[in-house]
């Protein structure tokens, strides 16, 4: 066996776009981000960590009863996005 295959691993990765998502979504995420991919010319693209909707998700249900507390409808796009994404990371791509 190649030496080199040992130690390779492969990542997957998703593309949301932005505008997809709930605003108060985008700002749960802000801070967040594993990567800034710097490449493009006008605003850099954030890469995330895969489970970074689960983990907003149990950061959020500390907060549960407070008037700091998110929409249903923002906790419900949460929910649904833990669900469907299955890769490594995701780059939210920023469209405006």
């Amino acid at each position: 066996m190649n030496k080199l295959a040992t130690v390779i691993t492969r990542l997957s990765m998703m593309q949301i776009d932005e505008n997809a998502l709930l605003h108060d979504v985008v700002k749960q995420l802000r801070g967040r981000e594993a990567f800034l991919d710097v490449a493009t010319d006008i605003v850099p693209e954030a890469i995330y960590h895969g489970d970074v909707f689960e983990a907003i998700l149990g950061d959020l249900s500390e907060m549960e009863g407070s008037p700091l507390y998110p929409s249903e409808k923002t906790i419900s796009q949460l929910e649904e996005l833990s669900k469907v994404v299955s890769a490594d990371y995701i780059m939210v791509i920023n469209r405006k």
